[in-house]
């Protein structure tokens, strides 16, 4: 359709285009370092940033005698930090977009929240919650609710594992329950 000079359905669909790839050119700026590594390099980056990720949650560890002192600082940002970079490095095998999709899927979903949502609490905890007389065992809960449900996020990968490991809790605690 056509109104003088300018049709209206070029001028839409431009609109609509502008749009698309507005949204496709930041995706694209973002990751654009990602589709052109080879597999080779993937798994290079991934196993990096794991280890990187594993080996600061491990320092942070050396730390904990200054949080249970009521300096939490440090323990907490390299915890976490190490955390998010450890879950990062498998954005590198299959992408930021699939990566998060694979985070809430419908058998991820419930650890994947309760992960995200440990990393944020432990950090409000840390640095708004200053002179609360039990933040560093709060901390510490909330620590531990990371290394859980992210361990729970790892082992959906594996076929089984999670069966395996609950059947096995239960089992240890009807024993104990039975004694």
């Amino acid at each position: 359709m056509k109104i003088g000079d300018v049709d209206l359905r070029a001028l839409l669909n431009s609109d609509a285009q502008e749009e698309r790839s507005w949204q496709v050119d930041v995706e694209d700026d973002l990751c654009s370092f990602l589709p052109s590594l080879t597999f080779q390099e993937r798994v290079v980056g991934c196993l990096f940033c794991m280890m990187s990720g594993y080996l600061l949650s491990l320092g942070s560890w050396f730390r904990f005698k200054r949080l249970l002192l009521g300096d939490p600082w440090p323990f907490v940002c390299v915890s976490t930090i190490g955390n998010i970079v450890s879950l990062s490095g498998s954005c590198f095998l299959s992408g930021p977009r699939t990566q998060v999709n694979k985070m809430f899927h419908e058998t991820r979903r419930t650890s994947s929240i309760v992960y995200l949502f440990s990393i944020g609490l432990t950090l409000v905890v840390a640095f708004f919650c200053l002179g609360f007389k039990w933040q560093a065992p709060v901390m510490i809960v909330l620590m531990l609710c990371q290394y859980v449900a992210v361990t729970w996020y790892c082992l959906s990968y594996i076929p089984f594992a999670r069966d395996t490991i609950r059947n096995y809790i239960i089992r240890r605690w009807r024993e104990l329950v039975d004694e």
